[in-house]
């Protein structure tokens, strides 16, 4: 998987939730402007939890189109059909349904992602990739691989599936999956961004210059989120948890946070492509026609927004 270019073209694929179709349309306009798998643009793709199920598709070269429309049509059935609550009442009950368990039994999603990846290995991937994880039976995070580098071995028989399903399995939103004799949950939990991930699996284990680097990096359409209801400092569990308070802002500082420090270590060889958060009722989990109808809209005008000599910078080096 040597790269033959005189640049080392990375693709990072950030989390979050629903949030992803954003991601997938971007990426599928993008794909449609290349002509041929976006994959083959890249050297590494990187993707953590929804960036983590993408970039595994990028992997095994399956169109993007299809990942939109596994997200229009099986969204509501991963998760729901309901908009977020409006009022006090209807925040405890959306709480509720994650106190004593996993909001959604997963089922779903890995119905639709057996669809896609059938019983494919990390081993059979036609492209180089990295997704983070965390290993909650020892509190130890994971970067699942494909055996692209020396360093790199040890995942080549695992299910693409699995690996997938293991990098979203956000907390209270879906149970933990098991991988030989241990429980995985979503990556998002330390690297909702993955870029540092994948900047260091190209300079430390496949000992890539940072000067030869390059590095596109794809959000979930949460910059500059703002929480809708007012703030207090005495906040409890229904002020932080409901409409995904808190994990949206994980989601929205994480992402400003690696974006920063990638632009200072990588300079304009780092590029980055968002959507300003709106407030538009959209939600990790909210999966209704609104919002999917939304954030395709988003993604439409993210890349419409784009420079010419940006994409082609991007995807022709």
């Amino acid at each position: 998987m040597a790269s033959k270019r005189s640049s080392y073209r990375i693709l990072s694929l950030a989390g979050g939730g629903y949030l992803g179709l954003y991601t997938a349309a971007v990426l599928a306009a993008l794909e449609q402007r290349c002509g041929e798998p976006i994959a083959r643009r890249f050297d590494l793709i990187a993707g953590t939890s929804v960036g983590g199920i993408l970039a595994i598709a990028l992997a095994f070269e399956i169109p993007v189109s299809t990942i939109v429309a596994l997200f229009r049509q099986h969204g509501e059935k991963i998760f729901s059909s309901r908009h977020l609550p409006s009022n006090d009442i209807g925040r405890l009950l959306d709480l509720a349904r994650s106190v004593l368990g996993p909001k959604y039994d997963g089922l779903a999603l890995r119905e639709a992602l057996e669809e896609i990846f059938a019983n494919r290995t990390l081993g059979e991937s036609q492209h180089a990739i990295v997704v983070p994880a965390v290993n909650v039976s020892l509190s130890q995070t994971k970067i699942f691989k494909t055996p692209h580098g020396p360093a790199s071995i040890g995942d080549e028989q695992l299910r693409a599936v699995d690996v997938a399903m293991a990098t979203s399995a956000a907390p209270a939103y879906f149970p933990a999956v098991r991988i030989g004799e241990h429980l995985y949950a979503d990556g998002g939990i330390f690297a909702v961004a993955p870029d540092q991930v994948a900047l260091h699996e190209a300079e430390h284990f496949l000992q890539i210059k940072a000067s030869r680097i390059q590095m596109l990096s794809i959000g979930t359409a949460t910059e500059n989120y703002r929480p809708a209801d007012p703030i207090e400092a005495d906040d409890g569990a229904i002020g932080w948890l409901s409409s995904g308070r808190l994990i949206l802002t994980t989601v929205s500082v994480q992402q400003q946070h690696v974006h920063a420090m990638l632009e200072d270590r990588l300079g304009e060889r780092y590029m980055r492509i968002d959507s300003g958060w709106g407030n538009h009722g959209l939600g990790i989990d909210v999966a209704t026609r609104d919002a999917a109808d939304r954030l395709l809209k988003m993604a439409e005008e993210s890349v419409d927004a784009l420079d010419p000599r940006f994409l082609s910078r991007a995807l022709d080096g």
